[in-house]
């Protein structure tokens, strides 16, 4: 089946009809859940009701990785290629003078609103204050790409994701990053060369980073790490295709992880793991659930994993 995107239910995945002008990278919903921003190649980015596509002007050309809502669900914040940071406030979006040249790939909103945190390539993490504000960098650990962040629900700090690559020079790199909004700590070492391309909090506090792992002799596994604060247990398995992103089900019974070649599998605070069948080959990248759980929208995504995420 070929499609751009598909609904997960809870029980099958559905293709939606959709036949947008450029690849989609990203999405997130509002806190109300009546509206979700999908965001592409080439500064492209579309409003999605649950029902209708709507193109919304971005004004940039770069490829746009990441978007996430304020908690009040009042600003939007779109991030991608060249340090590009876009923010959507009704129907005005704005971009904000660039605090850095590299990549951007995710950002996430501390519970209360009060700042967002910004990560990608070269260890980059900026702070944004809110409208009116400016973007600035902060310091930490030395740090490869950073992939993926999200905030633990108390807001004491982020859990960042990386990619710890040995042949940028680490003798042992680190996977896991914690930021307080003010400084980026290394966290988890590897053994492998990690690349935990997701992270997420349950609303309960336990977070999971969802990637895979490279071994020297050129093969590789999938991982996932479940935290609890203070220690850290870890999953690996074989699968047809690495994972490109995980998600708690906002209810915390379980994450739904999907990846490369139309992998996707249902995975519990036990280590559960059960496969799920998606009848697609292409990449698959999300889940973005609804925040009333009901349904994850996935997208279809680029052909290499590497540029995917």
């Amino acid at each position: 089946m070929v499609a751009a995107a598909y609904l997960f239910d809870g029980r099958k995945f559905a293709p939606l009809g959709w036949q947008p002008r450029k690849t989609l990278r990203w999405a997130a919903w509002r806190p109300d859940g009546g509206l979700a921003i999908l965001v592409g190649n080439g500064g492209y980015a579309l409003l999605f009701d649950g029902e209708r596509l709507q193109p919304m002007p971005t004004g940039t050309r770069h490829n746009l990785r990441g978007v996430a809502w304020s908690p009040d669900g009042k600003t939007a914040l779109l991030v991608g290629n060249r340090g590009a940071v876009l923010v959507l406030q009704g129907e005005s979006c704005q971009e904000l003078a660039p605090a850095t040249s590299e990549n951007l790939r995710r950002v996430a909103w501390h519970p209360e609103g009060d700042y967002a945190l910004i990560v990608g390539n070269a260890g980059t993490v900026l702070r944004y204050d809110g409208p009116g504000s400016e973007l600035y960098p902060l310091p930490g650990d030395r740090a490869h790409t950073l992939r993926a962040v999200a905030f633990r629900p108390d807001g004491s700090y982020a859990l960042v994701g990386a990619y710890a690559s040995r042949w940028a020079g680490y003798p042992r790199p680190h996977a896991l990053y914690r930021c307080d909004g003010r400084y980026l700590q290394a966290l988890l070492a590897s053994d492998d060369e990690d690349d935990f391309v997701a992270v997420d909090w349950s609303a309960r506090g336990d977070a999971l980073a969802v990637g895979y792992a490279s071994r020297p002799d050129g093969s590789g596994l999938s991982k996932a790490v479940l935290f609890d604060g203070s220690a850290w247990r870890t999953w690996t398995w074989q699968a047809r295709g690495v994972p490109l992103g995980g998600a708690w089900r906002p209810q915390g019974d379980y994450a739904l992880i999907v990846g490369e070649s139309g992998t996707a599998a249902r995975f519990d605070e036990e280590g559960g793991l059960e496969e799920l069948a998606t009848n697609t080959d292409q990449n698959l990248i999300g889940p973005f659930w609804r925040p009333d759980g009901a349904s994850a929208l996935v997208l279809k995504g680029p052909g290499d994993k590497i540029y995917t995420v």
